[in-house]
């Protein structure tokens, strides 16, 4: 009996924290979509509570606002990466094949 208790308290608190990682989740996109990235934190030492939620979903604005900074820069990468790539094999085909792809695509 003490077994089936532990599974269920700990898929209890298992359900409990998702729960608060998708609320957290929300208020982070919330305040993105509301305020952009310039979101500041606006602390109030009379109710450290909210200071302390308005602290966390600042912290959470700017991290994703630095992992949109880095995905854009990882595409930007790739989309130059997949020019080259395709200038060389262009280039591996001979005269008449480049002239074709000069003549359609430029």
């Amino acid at each position: 009996m003490s077994a089936l208790i532990r599974i269920l308290l700990a898929d209890t608190v298992r359900i409990v924290v998702l729960g608060l990682v998708a609320i957290y989740a929300v208020l982070v996109l919330m305040a993105l979509r509301m305020e952009g990235t310039k979101v500041h934190p606006r602390l109030d030492w009379s109710d450290p509570a909210r200071s302390l939620e308005r602290l966390l979903i600042w912290a959470g604005v700017k991290v994703v606002a630095v992992a949109g900074q880095a995905l854009k820069w990882c595409l930007a990468a790739l989309v130059e990466a997949s020019a080259e790539f395709g200038e060389w094999i262009v280039g591996l085909r001979g005269p008449d094949a480049q002239a074709r792809f000069r003549s359609r695509f430029l």
